[in-house]
């Protein structure tokens, strides 16, 4: 079913929109949260509360891009049962990509992502690298993929993957500083 067919159950509160919704995009809601998640039950959970955020914010909002918003709920959802998890407890595989880019990103940006100028800027600086640096990156980043793995993936040595992602941040950092973002 299309996007916008999609939308248009959720328009009319109609619960087919949740069950078209798991057909179409149920995987990939799932592999995005299994890279965070790892425990059956709670992948479950975070994926029924995907859901349920999608219902609960659709509308008001109409996204252009009904992937890309169930991703970014997804995402926010195993983040936070992620953050639930391991509050006393830290998982250095995980951790490592939120400490990396913890000193690029200011805090009080990151609160409201959709009604900030910070997203756009962000935009500007991912369409500014060739493709393979930003595949790179959203792989690290978004997807937390190990360094190890990203490297298999794209045929790269290890060495040359993290050097891309060091110089990549660096990047971020110039461009964020100049805007008086940091």
């Amino acid at each position: 079913m299309e996007d916008r067919k999609i939308i248009e159950l959720y328009n009319y509160r109609s619960e087919n929109a949740l069950i078209e919704t798991d057909k179409k995009y149920g995987k990939i809601v799932t592999f995005l949260i299994c890279k965070l998640i790892k425990n059956t039950l709670d992948v479950e959970e975070c994926r029924n509360d995907t859901y349920l955020g999608a219902w609960m914010t659709i509308p008001p909002i109409i996204p252009d891009n009904l992937k890309a918003y169930l991703l970014k709920i997804a995402r926010n959802q195993a983040l936070k049962k992620y953050e639930y998890i391991h509050a006393a407890k830290r998982d250095i595989d995980k951790c490592v990509p939120y400490e990396e880019l913890s000193n690029y990103l200011a805090k009080e940006y990151m609160d409201d992502w959709r009604e900030n100028e910070l997203k756009e800027q962000i935009d500007i600086f991912m369409t500014s690298l060739s493709k393979s640096h930003r595949q790179i990156f959203i792989l690290r980043y978004w997807y937390f993929m190990p360094v190890k793995e990203i490297a298999k993936c794209t045929n790269m040595s290890i060495s040359k993957v993290e050097s891309i992602l060091f110089r990549t941040r660096k990047k971020l950092k110039k461009q964020l500083t100049e805007r008086k973002y940091l």
